[in-house]
């Protein structure tokens, strides 16, 4: 049976994307809600394809957003 989880290469090709095309959904969404609704469309399949302890997106999120002065919170 085949995994429903992305590969490690296959993750970073979407965070990758992602990050490519963040410039666009910033200038695109100049409202912080608008902004986050749609980033957060983009993350969430990325995420479920993720294995539960792959620790390693919330960082490269985070350092993809830093230049426009956001991040998203950790929740514990």
């Amino acid at each position: 049976m085949a995994s429903q989880y992305a590969t490690p290469q296959q993750l970073d090709a979407m965070l990758g994307a992602l990050e490519h095309d963040l410039p666009e959904l910033v200038a695109a969404h100049p409202s912080p809600g608008d902004f986050w609704d749609a980033f957060m469309r983009r993350v969430d399949p990325i995420e479920d394809s993720a294995a539960d302890d792959n620790d390693s997106l919330l960082p490269r999120i985070n350092a993809m957003l830093a230049p426009y002065g956001m991040r998203i919170a950790a929740v514990e």
